[in-house]
């Protein structure tokens, strides 16, 4: 963005200065003294559900009804989001569904991360109007769910106090607690001579103090974790929606940063990245066999499969990483005319882009070689998928060269999601199942890795039900299945998602 952009742009702040972060205490609202418990409830159900126990239907109603709330917390709070924001609401709702429709705990952790940013960073967006990420988006992301919560954080304690100060209710409560805790002896003493009375009662408090006694510590330690879950959130709320006492910088400050680190003269970077440039078309010309055999559908001489695709994974990783920081270090140390990029960045960042681009699509075809012939397990369909995402974001980097008001930020963010999308409703654990007893049933692969297939979650195992008739004389299979449907006999609650409910039935 240059600089006449960025001074016509009527949405442009000042940043935040040292005055802002350290704002005065902000009056609290009457929603406020409601939403600070809502707060504690809703922390409580996400350390319970998303990370005690992220056991499908309890997990996504969790995160839906922590959605809703912090939508109707905006909304009374003036705030009124716009269509953008909507979409980035439902695509939130639709990933909650995510611990519903798959048993893979690998999964739910990654859509639990994916779905905290996207929560903390929904209200951010509906507060500033945000299109749908900032073009900073990375700087603002940090800022948000990292430092956004704290600066508002002592508004907690104040809404508690203002919503039981004078409250009748509260006083009530108080009192009520008080009496029961003043009859819990009294109490306790009638339960013993109901339970010596009469067999019945003395089962049904049996079964009572069971259940209590078996949970009691877990939650007692989910209740302690609720307090500071509670906080963040109520904090991030009140910090976002008083946008005026804590703004995020704009784009003009970042702009202003950056200006000050193009300190290079451009002849030296590009001396310093030519010899790069040279040494990697060397390396080609060099491995030109080594590479174009993934295209031939071959394997080099005195190579065996697994070395092959192994290699050309780590060699993927570590040259896209250094080419990555290449990239990134020349659009941010190089001088520039009036804001923009010369015409020889753009052209070693699209010779560097297009060299990794090469190197990413000559590995995805050697781990289709490697799939093909050995099966896929969770590391080669995961990998895979990170090398797509690799290729995304190195393309985006080409098309940025040539526009410079690319929204670089909207672009990668979009693309991640959609194919994180793929990767949470194509249920892996169910794809690797399905490819590797379909080889297997048709003679491709010799021998089928059911050890390796009982691991994943039931996912597979739903995959291997429908299969029955060639699983049921592994007795791995058959063992760790009785195994599987012991557990929820003994706990029905893991059952509770699509998957594990279909296991269960069997």
């Amino acid at each position: 963005m240059d600089s006449e952009m960025i001074q016509n742009n009527p949405a442009v702040q000042s940043a935040p200065s040292a005055a802002q972060t350290a704002a005065p205490k902000t009056v609290i609202r009457a929603h406020d003294t409601v939403f600070v418990w809502i707060s504690f409830i809703l922390g409580f159900l996400i350390v319970r559900y998303a990370v005690f126990n992220p056991n499908g239907f309890a997990t996504t109603a969790a995160s839906l009804l922590t959605f809703a709330c912090s939508a109707v917390y905006v909304m009374r709070s003036g705030i009124r989001p716009t269509a953008r924001q909507w979409i980035l609401g439902a695509v939130i709702c639709v990933f909650s569904c995510v611990f519903s429709f798959t048993a893979s705990v690998l999964l739910h952790v990654l859509c639990f991360i994916f779905l905290i940013t996207a929560q903390f960073w929904w209200v951010q967006a509906a507060a500033i109007h945000a299109r749908f990420v900032t073009r900073f988006f990375p700087f603002d992301l940090i800022r948000t769910i990292f430092l956004q919560p704290l600066l508002d954080i002592s508004s907690a304690p104040r809404a508690m106090k203002a919503a039981v100060k004078g409250s009748a209710k509260a006083a009530a409560l108080r009192n009520a607690l008080i009496g029961l805790a003043a009859t819990i002896p009294l109490t306790a003493v009638v339960a013993g001579l109901l339970a010596d009375a009469d067999s019945g009662v003395e089962d049904m408090l049996f079964r009572l103090t069971q259940l209590i006694t078996n949970d009691v510590a877990a939650t007692i330690v989910q209740l302690i974790l609720a307090v500071p879950a509670g906080f963040l959130i109520f904090g991030m709320m009140r910090a976002d929606a008083v946008q005026k006492l804590y703004p995020l910088p704009s784009d003009y400050y970042y702009h202003e940063k950056f200006s000050r680190l193009s300190v290079l003269p451009a002849s030296a970077v590009y001396a310093g990245v030519t010899p790069i440039c040279v040494l990697y078309l060397m390396y080609f010309i060099s491995q030109a066999n080594y590479f174009l055999s993934a295209f031939a559908g071959r394997l080099p001489d005195n190579m065996a499969y697994s070395e092959y695709a192994r290699r050309g994974f780590f060699e993927l990783c570590t040259i896209a990483v250094i080419n990555l920081a290449v990239i990134l270090g020349m659009l941010t140390f190089s001088k520039k005319r009036e804001g923009k990029p010369s015409p020889a960045l753009k052209a070693y960042t699209c010779i560097i882009s297009t060299f990794t681009l090469f190197i990413i699509s000559t590995a995805i075809a050697k781990m289709f070689m490697y799939i093909g012939e050995y099966g896929l397990t969770r590391l080669r369909l995961y990998t895979s998928w990170f090398m797509v995402l690799l290729a995304v974001v190195f393309t985006v980097l080409m098309i940025r060269a040539f526009v410079p008001n690319f929204h670089t930020s909207s672009a990668i963010s979009a693309a991640f999601i959609i194919l994180f999308g793929i990767l949470c409703f194509s249920r892996p654990d169910a794809v690797i199942a399905e490819y590797n007893i379909s080889l297997y049933e048709q003679g491709v692969l010799p021998t089928l890795d059911t050890d390796m297939l009982c691991k994943l979650s039931d996912d597979a195992y739903v995959v291997m039900l429908k299969h029955y008739d060639t699983m049921s004389s592994d007795p791995v299979f058959t063992k760790r299945l009785q195994y599987r449907l012991s557990d929820y006999e003994e706990q029905p609650m893991l059952t509770y998602n699509l998957s594990s409910m279909r296991v269960a039935q069997h």
